[in-house]
């Protein structure tokens, strides 16, 4: 079935048809946020599923209205603010760590571009029939940054797109124009999360175990690390996926992920807390319950809305 163009009048017409209530500013909050962000994205909580059901399309909860609806918009535009500046802070730590371990075995200033760097096909985080692609794929793309080369497509290219453009970070070039080569740690700068997640994978297992605890002493926690090899790799796979919820504006506050099991926002913020310093998650969890219950104070119509979330402390 085919979706007409909508004007700002008929948009806000088919809100009150479906039980919506839309005061004076709706069509100026339609035309700045967007029609399809607000309402399709942050609906679902607000239907009444009986009446919705009869009437074969959506009707609203009796007393809702758009300003609930934009209000949880609002909340999740924050808390995809508050995940993101920590996530960047996990990435930062990713980006040591990995550099550090690699580089502290292989002390050849490009030595990440050999083959025989990196991990034997059978110990391979993602399947030994992946092993090959993925290896050539990552080799390019560093080769691509380190020296200007096009990098060639592979398994890890069709599964990680999102590389950066070709443009050089000014540190990277200063290496390629006055040094023997671009060393890792430099070099990091200019890959993506997902492009580290791809990387860890492809070391070696030694260097992979001594990862993992240096992930949890740099985080400052005691004792021996609890993160495993494959754990790691697993929360990699997952937190990838949340920056790029976070960077491109997509759902959070109802957060699941089929590939964990994990059902909520809270579940995330545990995978989260491996890879911060205990202030830092303290911090992160003390915002996320101020930002809820500041909003639910404002707004007591989310209350649907976030029970779900299992916002709070573990």
């Amino acid at each position: 079935m085919d979706k007409p163009f909508k004007t700002l009048d008929e948009q806000v017409e088919l809100l009150r048809r479906r039980g919506m209530g839309c005061g004076s500013h709706a069509q100026l909050l339609l035309l700045r946020e967007g029609y399809y962000a607000v309402v399709n994205g942050y609906r679902l909580p607000f239907l009444d599923p009986v009446a919705s059901g009869r009437a074969d399309d959506d009707r609203f909860l009796p007393g809702t209205s758009l300003d609930d609806v934009h209000a949880l918009f609002c909340f999740d535009r924050e808390l995809r603010a508050a995940t993101f500046f920590r996530l960047m802070s996990i990435e930062g730590l990713m980006r040591s760590v990995l550099s550090y371990v690699f580089c502290n075995r292989h002390r050849q200033t490009e030595a990440y571009l050999r083959p025989q760097s990196y991990s034997r096909q059978r110990d391979y985080l993602r399947g030994e029939a992946s092993f090959e692609g993925d290896l050539e794929w990552m080799i390019n793309t560093l080769e691509h940054h380190a020296r200007g080369v096009e990098a060639q497509g592979g398994a890890g290219a069709t599964a990680s797109p999102e590389r950066r453009d070709a443009r050089t970070d000014a540190r990277v070039a200063h290496y390629r124009q006055n040094h023997d080569g671009v060393p890792l740690w430099v070099l990091f700068n200019e890959l993506t999360f997902g492009n580290l997640k791809y990387f860890y994978a492809l070391m070696r297992r030694e260097e992979q175990e001594e990862a993992t605890g240096r992930l949890w002493e740099a985080c400052e926690r005691g004792g021996t690390s609890p993160l495993t090899r494959k754990g790691v790799f697993h929360d990699l796979e997952e937190l990838v996926a949340v920056r790029n919820t976070c960077a491109h504006g997509e759902r959070l506050y109802d957060y699941a992920s089929e590939e964990t099991g994990h059902r909520s926002y809270r579940e995330l913020l545990g995978v989260m807390g491996r890879y911060l310093t205990p202030a830092e998650e303290a911090k992160l969890r003390s915002e996320v319950e101020a930002l809820a219950k500041r909003y639910l104070h404002e707004h007591p119509r989310l209350e649907r809305a976030l029970v779900g979330v299992a916002l709070g402390r573990a």
